[in-house]
């Protein structure tokens, strides 16, 4: 479930001014590229980061001189590969069915990427040319808003060849990226225009039949991915034509005739987005969703929707809840949300209603629900696990974090500290330097943006590795491929069934009681701790 703009469609800016900014944007990204080529990134990057790697046991994939598993790279079964129907640079219509007839590497990034879009581009580059042969890559914007078509046109000439990058409007790229099942949010760093993305960072494989038929966690190496390349060249299946591109489960096809809007009656059409990234089965799950008509967001905080659970074939599961409404502090935008019980994990989906000037309307949008496993429950007391401060290892860093430029604040108080103290937390359990999970974008950064904003909120870090200290390099216990938790990190259940110690990064938000009010995993969004803060704030 990505964050994302309601139904506020963005057309490419073809009109756009390039600032100054993206001339940096631009060198940096391609000088980024031709690094990562030259350095053969295998070996030369520790999963998930752009820095040297922690310890010699610290790999993602097989090292090119040892044995390749193909087979674990492969999907069980072949199927035919999602839609892509986006705009390319030239402002000329793009679809993946257009590359039929050769395979074809597909992720999804922004062009403002740091580390890991660039070290991907890297990747697949050196994939591309050592396998020789006819293939493509097909890079797909989740930052609609800056990654114009204008802006695209520059950014491409800096790729290898063989390379395509699409953009489209909010709603399309959306749509595109929950067929994929990639989820992106977006995280605000406290400067106007320089926000970040959080995104799901894997690699997908298409054949020349257009089935999709592999897929490559960030940190895979290009020789494991030519390997697998030419294992799928060598075994052609026969593919079905691609379905024709339409909405993902959760998100509204457009305000004026949602799933479940009465036929006939578009004025009485409500635009829905599941705007949270993580929503949970068992106990009473915060849904965050934002509301529009007729394509306008609505802000209204007199607004009192209802919200109704739906199992996938149409039936009603328990009885309408209230979404409250929230305005967090210094923000334009209200989001309304809606604590759902939701039974088991799965596909779900939640009819709305609302009175909006007098008028009734609905509409319908579909959710995923997670297993929570042993992680932390919702509405539970928060675990009484002590987290450790800065005061606790005798004020050394290094010690408390592997952030090489940390924000202290992040480790001077407890979670047992706050647990006394009946003040509201949220705990990040992240590693800068051991990052391990196929998600780009790190929660420590939304942390330090946002305890900023939360001044009477304790934000609180947690290292989810054990680790030594060997000169200023942190060597983790055991490998990436099998990390050893910290002993409140387990406390606090991350490594556990279905989730398993790889799964960084998590963020759990406990209201000044002690209950877990919220849980986040993997990709996450700045919207997502502003909204249920805020809700905690106004009594919610």
């Amino acid at each position: 479930m990505a964050q994302r703009p309601a139904v506020s469609p963005h057309g490419d800016d073809t009109t756009r001014i390039l600032d100054s900014g993206f001339w940096l944007v631009v060198a940096m990204s391609a000088v980024l590229v031709v690094l990562v080529v030259a350095s053969a990134l295998a070996g030369a990057l520790a999963p998930g980061t752009a820095g040297p790697v922690a310890s010699p046991s610290a790999s993602a994939s097989p090292s090119p001189s040892g044995p390749i598993d193909v087979a674990s790279f492969l999907y069980p079964a072949a199927r035919p590969a999602p839609p892509i129907e986006l705009t390319d640079p030239g402002d000329r219509s793009f679809s993946l069915a257009s590359l039929r007839g050769a395979p074809a590497f597909v992720f999804f990034g922004y062009t403002h990427c740091p580390d890991v879009c660039p070290a991907t581009i890297g990747t697949v580059g050196q994939a591309m040319e050592a396998f020789g042969g006819d293939v493509g890559a097909v890079f797909v914007s989740v930052d609609p808003e800056r990654d114009t078509t204008t802006w695209l046109r520059e950014y491409v000439r800096f790729l290898p060849a063989g390379f395509v990058a699409l953009t489209g409007s909010d709603t399309r790229i959306a749509a595109t990226a929950d067929a994929w099942d990639v989820r992106y949010a977006k995280v605000e760093t406290g400067v106007e225009g320089a926000y970040s993305m959080s995104h799901t960072a894997e690699v997908f494989l298409v054949d020349a039949s257009g089935m999709l038929r592999a897929s490559f966690p960030f940190g895979t190496s290009s020789e494991v991915m030519t390997a697998v390349l030419r294992a799928v060249v060598a075994t052609p299946t026969q593919g079905s034509p691609s379905p024709t591109v339409t909405p993902g489960p959760n998100l509204t096809p457009t305000p004026t005739a949602p799933p479940g809007a009465a036929s006939g009656a578009p004025d009485s059409a409500l635009g829905i987005e599941v705007v949270s990234t993580s929503v949970w089965a068992g106990a009473a799950s915060p849904v965050i969703l934002s509301l529009a008509v007729d394509g306008g967001r609505l802000a209204d905080t007199d607004i009192r929707p209802t919200a109704q659970l739906v199992s996938e074939t149409g039936e009603r599961v328990g009885q309408p809840v209230a979404a409250v409404p929230v305005r967090p502090p210094a923000m334009d935008t209200v989001s309304y949300v809606a604590t759902v019980p939701i039974p088991t994990p799965g596909a779900w989906r939640l009819e709305v209603s609302a009175t909006v000037d007098g008028a009734a309307r609905t509409g319908s949008v579909g959710l995923d629900a997670l297993e929570p496993g042993a992680t932390a429950a919702l509405g539970a007391p928060a675990p009484a696990a002590r987290t450790p401060t800065l005061g606790d290892v005798g004020g050394v860093v290094k010690a408390v974090t592997t952030d090489p430029t940390p924000d202290l604040r992040l480790s001077e108080r407890s979670t047992v500290d706050a647990l006394a103290e009946g003040r509201p937390f949220v705990l990040v359990v992240d590693s800068t330097r051991f990052k391990v999970s196929p998600a780009c974008g790190q929660a420590i950064v939304m942390a330090r943006f946002a305890l900023d904003r939360w001044r009477d909120v304790a934000f609180i870090h947690l290292e989810p590795y054990r680790y030594t200290l060997v000169s200023d390099t942190p060597v983790i216990d055991g490998s990436l491929e099998d990390p050893t938790l910290t002993d409140p990190a387990a406390a606090w259940g991350v490594g556990g069934a279905p989730w398993g110690p790889k799964s960084m990064p998590w963020v759990f938000v406990v209201d000044g009681d002690g209950i877990v009010r919220a849980k986040y995993q993997g990709v996450m969004g700045s919207t997502d701790v502003d909204v249920i803060l805020a809700l905690i704030a106004q009594g919610g």
